[in-house]
């Protein structure tokens, strides 16, 4: 009994501190994406995405986006562009792909497969991300 008592104790002890030091990280509410300079427009109604990284940050892990993270590195979060550096749409680790390729973790994937799941998320192109001008 007490050995499960300790246990118990240990892990609530190492919950507290991960959640302690995740929220001392600086989490921006949001971010806007855009289309890198020069690169050009793939449609005439893209638009920048208004990210609401906040709202996500939330409610997925940070790996699960900031792939490439490690121990090392945490806390320290690089800019997607940082790695998905090629323009060329059809580059499966270019910026492009980094949002759009069919399975997480991707933005379009990751909601295609909770929407397949039953969730409410939203996964069309100027529904969900790429607001038209008003």
């Amino acid at each position: 009994m007490l050995r499960k008592i300790l246990l118990f104790a240990m892990a609530a002890t190492v919950a507290v501190i991960t959640v302690t030091a995740a929220l001392a990280y600086d989490v921006p509410d949001v971010i806007v994406l855009e289309r890198p300079k020069g690169n050009q427009a793939l449609n005439s109604w893209v638009t920048p995405v208004k990210f609401p990284h906040g709202f996500h940050a939330i409610r997925q892990a940070c790996r699960d986006c900031h792939h490439k993270e490690s121990d090392k590195t945490l806390g320290q979060f690089v800019g997607c562009r940082q790695c998905h550096t090629d323009d060329n749409p059809n580059e499966a680790s270019g910026f492009y792909r980094a949002w759009h390729s069919p399975g997480p973790p991707s933005c379009l994937g990751c909601h295609t497969r909770m929407r397949t799941e039953g969730g409410k998320n939203p996964v069309g192109c100027t529904t969900a991300c790429h607001k038209p001008k008003k």
